[in-house]
Protein backbone atom coordinates (compact mmCIF):
# COMPACT_ATOMS: atom_id res chain seq x y z
CA UNK A 1 0.00 0.00 0.00
CA UNK A 2 1.48 3.32 -1.10
CA UNK A 3 1.60 6.51 0.90
CA UNK A 4 -1.36 8.16 -0.87
CA UNK A 5 -3.75 5.38 0.12
CA UNK A 6 -2.58 5.50 3.72
CA UNK A 7 -3.10 9.23 3.78
CA UNK A 8 -6.62 8.85 2.35
CA UNK A 9 -7.50 6.25 5.01
CA UNK A 10 -6.23 8.51 7.74
CA UNK A 11 -8.22 11.47 6.43
CA UNK A 12 -11.34 9.30 6.07
CA UNK A 13 -10.93 8.02 9.61
CA UNK A 14 -10.55 11.53 10.96
CA UNK A 15 -13.66 12.70 9.05
CA UNK A 16 -15.68 9.74 10.36
CA UNK A 17 -14.47 10.40 13.89
CA UNK A 18 -15.40 14.08 13.60
CA UNK A 19 -18.82 13.15 12.25
CA UNK A 20 -19.36 10.73 15.13
CA UNK A 21 -18.36 13.41 17.64
CA UNK A 22 -20.64 15.95 15.95
CA UNK A 23 -23.52 13.49 15.89
CA UNK A 24 -23.09 12.55 19.52
CA UNK A 25 -22.88 16.21 20.45
CA UNK A 26 -26.03 17.03 18.49
CA UNK A 27 -28.32 14.33 19.92
CA UNK A 28 -29.70 14.07 23.44
CA UNK A 29 -32.50 12.21 25.13
CA UNK A 30 -35.14 13.25 27.64
CA UNK A 31 -36.13 10.48 30.04
CA UNK A 32 -39.39 9.90 31.87
CA UNK A 33 -39.58 11.83 35.10
CA UNK A 34 -37.20 14.63 34.14
CA UNK A 35 -37.08 18.10 32.65
CA UNK A 36 -34.33 19.04 30.18
CA UNK A 37 -33.43 22.63 29.39
CA UNK A 38 -30.86 23.72 26.81
CA UNK A 39 -28.62 26.68 27.52
CA UNK A 40 -26.68 28.64 24.94
CA UNK A 41 -24.03 31.00 26.25
CA UNK A 42 -25.59 30.73 29.72
CA UNK A 43 -29.15 31.53 28.64
CA UNK A 44 -32.08 29.12 28.38
CA UNK A 45 -32.89 28.48 24.72
CA UNK A 46 -35.13 25.40 24.92
CA UNK A 47 -37.10 23.46 27.51
CA UNK A 48 -38.14 19.87 26.86
CA UNK A 49 -40.89 18.43 29.03
CA UNK A 50 -41.69 15.22 27.14
CA UNK A 51 -39.54 12.11 26.93
CA UNK A 52 -37.85 11.45 23.59
CA UNK A 53 -34.82 11.96 21.32
CA UNK A 54 -33.88 15.56 20.38
CA UNK A 55 -31.22 17.53 18.47
CA UNK A 56 -29.16 20.51 19.54
CA UNK A 57 -26.34 22.61 18.20
CA UNK A 58 -23.09 20.88 19.03
CA UNK A 59 -20.52 22.53 21.28
CA UNK A 60 -22.44 25.79 21.75
CA UNK A 61 -25.50 24.36 23.49
CA UNK A 62 -25.45 22.50 26.82
CA UNK A 63 -27.95 19.97 28.16
CA UNK A 64 -29.17 20.44 31.74
CA UNK A 65 -31.49 18.12 33.63
CA UNK A 66 -33.95 18.52 36.52
CA UNK A 67 -36.19 15.90 38.06
CA UNK A 68 -39.96 16.02 37.78
CA UNK A 69 -40.30 13.72 40.78
CA UNK A 70 -41.20 14.77 44.27
CA UNK A 71 -38.22 15.49 46.50
CA UNK A 72 -37.94 15.20 50.25
CA UNK A 73 -35.88 17.70 52.19
CA UNK A 74 -35.19 17.32 55.89
CA UNK A 75 -35.48 20.80 57.32
CA UNK A 76 -32.78 21.66 59.84
CA UNK A 77 -33.88 21.24 63.45
CA UNK A 78 -34.66 24.59 65.03
CA UNK A 79 -35.46 25.93 68.48
CA UNK A 80 -38.62 28.01 68.81
CA UNK A 81 -40.46 29.72 71.67
CA UNK A 82 -44.13 29.01 72.42
CA UNK A 83 -46.64 31.65 73.51
CA UNK A 84 -45.82 30.92 77.17
CA UNK A 85 -42.09 31.46 76.47
CA UNK A 86 -41.17 27.78 76.61
CA UNK A 87 -38.41 26.58 74.28
CA UNK A 88 -39.00 23.60 71.99
CA UNK A 89 -36.83 21.95 69.34
CA UNK A 90 -38.77 21.17 66.16
CA UNK A 91 -37.70 18.52 63.64
CA UNK A 92 -39.58 18.67 60.32
CA UNK A 93 -39.36 17.78 56.63
CA UNK A 94 -40.73 19.07 53.33
CA UNK A 95 -42.03 17.31 50.21
CA UNK A 96 -41.77 19.46 47.08
CA UNK A 97 -41.34 19.41 43.29
CA UNK A 98 -40.45 21.71 40.41
CA UNK A 99 -43.43 22.86 38.34
CA UNK A 100 -42.07 25.81 36.31
CA UNK A 101 -38.56 25.20 34.98
CA UNK A 102 -38.02 28.70 33.59
CA UNK A 103 -39.03 30.43 36.82
CA UNK A 104 -37.04 27.94 38.88
CA UNK A 105 -33.84 28.50 36.88
CA UNK A 106 -34.18 32.27 36.84
CA UNK A 107 -34.84 32.56 40.58
CA UNK A 108 -32.80 29.86 42.34
CA UNK A 109 -31.09 27.97 39.48
CA UNK A 110 -30.50 24.70 41.38
CA UNK A 111 -31.95 22.29 43.93
CA UNK A 112 -29.51 23.01 46.75
CA UNK A 113 -30.31 26.73 46.63
CA UNK A 114 -34.03 25.93 46.68
CA UNK A 115 -33.57 23.77 49.75
CA UNK A 116 -32.04 26.76 51.53
CA UNK A 117 -35.16 28.81 50.70
CA UNK A 118 -37.40 25.99 51.97
CA UNK A 119 -35.35 25.78 55.15
CA UNK A 120 -35.63 29.52 55.84
CA UNK A 121 -39.35 29.71 55.04
CA UNK A 122 -40.25 26.61 57.08
CA UNK A 123 -38.33 27.91 60.10
CA UNK A 124 -40.05 31.30 59.89
CA UNK A 125 -43.55 29.84 59.55
CA UNK A 126 -43.07 27.22 62.29
CA UNK A 127 -41.64 29.85 64.62
CA UNK A 128 -44.57 32.24 64.06
CA UNK A 129 -47.23 29.51 64.24
CA UNK A 130 -45.94 27.83 67.38
CA UNK A 131 -45.28 31.21 68.93
CA UNK A 132 -49.06 31.62 69.16
CA UNK A 133 -49.61 28.30 70.96
CA UNK A 134 -49.10 27.20 74.57
CA UNK A 135 -46.53 24.45 75.12
CA UNK A 136 -49.15 22.30 76.87
CA UNK A 137 -51.38 22.54 73.77
CA UNK A 138 -48.58 21.37 71.51
CA UNK A 139 -47.56 18.46 73.75
CA UNK A 140 -50.97 17.13 74.75
CA UNK A 141 -53.12 17.71 71.65
CA UNK A 142 -54.05 14.66 69.58
CA UNK A 143 -53.46 13.54 66.00
CA UNK A 144 -56.17 15.81 64.56
CA UNK A 145 -54.52 18.88 66.06
CA UNK A 146 -51.10 17.83 64.70
CA UNK A 147 -52.63 17.39 61.22
CA UNK A 148 -54.22 20.83 61.43
CA UNK A 149 -50.89 22.36 62.49
CA UNK A 150 -49.06 20.68 59.58
CA UNK A 151 -51.69 21.89 57.11
CA UNK A 152 -51.38 25.46 58.36
CA UNK A 153 -47.59 25.39 58.04
CA UNK A 154 -47.77 23.80 54.56
CA UNK A 155 -50.18 26.43 53.25
CA UNK A 156 -48.06 29.34 54.46
CA UNK A 157 -44.74 27.90 53.22
CA UNK A 158 -46.33 27.09 49.85
CA UNK A 159 -47.60 30.66 49.56
CA UNK A 160 -44.17 32.06 50.43
CA UNK A 161 -42.34 29.94 47.82
CA UNK A 162 -44.77 29.82 44.89
CA UNK A 163 -42.79 32.56 43.10
CA UNK A 164 -39.85 30.14 42.69
CA UNK A 165 -41.66 27.83 40.28
CA UNK A 166 -42.12 25.03 42.82
CA UNK A 167 -45.03 23.28 44.50
CA UNK A 168 -44.69 22.68 48.24
CA UNK A 169 -46.76 19.52 48.72
CA UNK A 170 -46.26 19.16 52.47
CA UNK A 171 -44.29 20.52 55.39
CA UNK A 172 -44.76 18.20 58.33
CA UNK A 173 -43.35 18.10 61.84
CA UNK A 174 -41.74 14.75 62.63
CA UNK A 175 -41.33 15.33 66.34
CA UNK A 176 -41.09 17.89 69.10
CA UNK A 177 -38.18 17.79 71.54
CA UNK A 178 -37.39 19.81 74.60
CA UNK A 179 -34.07 21.49 75.29
CA UNK A 180 -32.04 19.26 77.57
CA UNK A 181 -32.13 21.70 80.49
CA UNK A 182 -35.96 21.85 80.33
CA UNK A 183 -36.66 18.15 79.97
CA UNK A 184 -36.40 17.27 83.67
CA UNK A 185 -38.65 20.14 84.73
CA UNK A 186 -41.28 19.27 82.13
CA UNK A 187 -41.26 15.60 83.08
CA UNK A 188 -41.59 16.54 86.75
CA UNK A 189 -44.57 18.75 85.95
CA UNK A 190 -46.17 16.01 83.86
CA UNK A 191 -45.68 13.50 86.70
CA UNK A 192 -47.23 15.98 89.15
CA UNK A 193 -50.22 16.54 86.86
CA UNK A 194 -50.73 12.81 86.42
CA UNK A 195 -50.45 12.30 90.19
CA UNK A 196 -53.11 14.96 90.75
CA UNK A 197 -55.35 13.27 88.20
CA UNK A 198 -54.80 9.89 89.91
CA UNK A 199 -55.61 11.42 93.31
CA UNK A 200 -58.78 12.96 91.87
CA UNK A 201 -59.85 9.64 90.35
CA UNK A 202 -59.11 7.88 93.64
CA UNK A 203 -61.15 10.43 95.62
CA UNK A 204 -64.05 10.06 93.16
CA UNK A 205 -63.83 6.29 93.52
CA UNK A 206 -63.81 6.46 97.32
CA UNK A 207 -66.79 8.82 97.24
CA UNK A 208 -68.73 6.46 95.00
CA UNK A 209 -67.76 3.50 97.20
CA UNK A 210 -68.94 5.33 100.35
CA UNK A 211 -72.15 6.28 98.58
CA UNK A 212 -72.78 2.67 97.58
CA UNK A 213 -71.98 1.45 101.13
CA UNK A 214 -74.37 3.99 102.65
CA UNK A 215 -77.14 3.02 100.25
CA UNK A 216 -76.51 -0.66 100.97
CA UNK A 217 -76.51 -0.09 104.76
CA UNK A 218 -79.76 1.86 104.39
CA UNK A 219 -81.35 -0.98 102.42
CA UNK A 220 -80.12 -3.51 105.01
CA UNK A 221 -81.58 -1.40 107.85
CA UNK A 222 -84.91 -1.20 106.04
CA UNK A 223 -84.93 -4.97 105.42
CA UNK A 224 -84.05 -5.70 109.08
CA UNK A 225 -86.71 -3.27 110.32
CA UNK A 226 -89.30 -4.85 108.06
CA UNK A 227 -88.26 -8.33 109.23
CA UNK A 228 -88.42 -7.28 112.89
CA UNK A 229 -91.86 -5.76 112.33
CA UNK A 230 -93.03 -8.95 110.65
CA UNK A 231 -91.56 -11.04 113.49
CA UNK A 232 -93.26 -8.81 116.07
CA UNK A 233 -96.50 -9.20 114.19
CA UNK A 234 -96.13 -12.99 114.13
CA UNK A 235 -95.28 -13.05 117.85
CA UNK A 236 -98.38 -10.96 118.54
CA UNK A 237 -100.52 -13.29 116.51
CA UNK A 238 -98.99 -16.29 118.29
CA UNK A 239 -99.60 -14.79 121.73
CA UNK A 240 -103.12 -13.92 120.70
CA UNK A 241 -103.71 -17.51 119.63
CA UNK A 242 -102.07 -18.74 122.85
CA UNK A 243 -104.31 -16.58 125.00
CA UNK A 244 -107.32 -17.71 123.04
CA UNK A 245 -106.34 -21.34 123.63
CA UNK A 246 -105.83 -20.70 127.39
CA UNK A 247 -109.19 -18.99 127.58
CA UNK A 248 -110.85 -21.99 126.00
CA UNK A 249 -109.03 -24.30 128.41
CA UNK A 250 -109.93 -22.37 131.51
CA UNK A 251 -113.57 -22.16 130.49
CA UNK A 252 -113.70 -25.99 130.69
CA UNK A 253 -112.86 -27.21 134.27
CA UNK A 254 -111.69 -30.62 133.18
CA UNK A 255 -109.45 -29.22 130.48
CA UNK A 256 -108.14 -26.58 132.87
CA UNK A 257 -107.34 -29.18 135.49
CA UNK A 258 -105.60 -31.37 132.88
CA UNK A 259 -103.60 -28.41 131.61
CA UNK A 260 -102.46 -27.49 135.12
CA UNK A 261 -101.52 -31.10 135.74
CA UNK A 262 -99.40 -31.24 132.55
CA UNK A 263 -97.63 -28.03 133.52
CA UNK A 264 -96.82 -29.46 136.94
CA UNK A 265 -95.43 -32.62 135.32
CA UNK A 266 -93.25 -30.50 133.03
CA UNK A 267 -92.02 -28.50 136.01
CA UNK A 268 -91.32 -31.70 137.95
CA UNK A 269 -89.36 -33.19 135.08
CA UNK A 270 -87.18 -30.09 134.84
CA UNK A 271 -86.68 -30.03 138.59
CA UNK A 272 -85.59 -33.66 138.87
CA UNK A 273 -82.49 -33.21 136.71
CA UNK A 274 -79.53 -34.11 138.90
CA UNK A 275 -79.69 -35.05 142.62
CA UNK A 276 -82.40 -32.85 144.09
CA UNK A 277 -85.07 -33.00 146.77
CA UNK A 278 -88.62 -32.00 145.82
CA UNK A 279 -91.10 -30.78 148.42
CA UNK A 280 -94.75 -31.02 147.44
CA UNK A 281 -97.72 -29.74 149.38
CA UNK A 282 -100.43 -32.13 150.56
CA UNK A 283 -102.91 -30.58 148.15
CA UNK A 284 -100.67 -31.08 145.15
CA UNK A 285 -102.10 -33.40 142.50
CA UNK A 286 -98.59 -34.74 141.91
CA UNK A 287 -98.20 -35.56 145.60
CA UNK A 288 -101.44 -37.45 145.56
CA UNK A 289 -100.35 -39.43 142.47
CA UNK A 290 -96.95 -40.22 144.02
CA UNK A 291 -98.54 -41.26 147.32
CA UNK A 292 -100.94 -43.59 145.49
CA UNK A 293 -97.94 -45.09 143.69
CA UNK A 294 -96.40 -45.89 147.07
Amino acid sequence: MDGKKIKRWIITGIVVLVLIILASSSVYTVGEGEYVYITQFGKISQIKLDAGLYLKSPFIQDVNRLTKKQMIYNVNSSEVLTADKKAMIVDSYSIWRITDVTTFIRTVNNVSEMEKRIDASAYSVIKNTMGQMQQSEIITEGEDSRTSLNNTITEQVSENLKSYGVDIIAVEIKRFDLPEDNTTAVYARMISERSQMAASFKADGEYEAAKIRNETDKEISIIIAEAQAEAQKLRGEGEEEYMKTLTELYNDPERAQFYIFMRELEALRNSLKGEKTIILGPDSALAKILNQAD
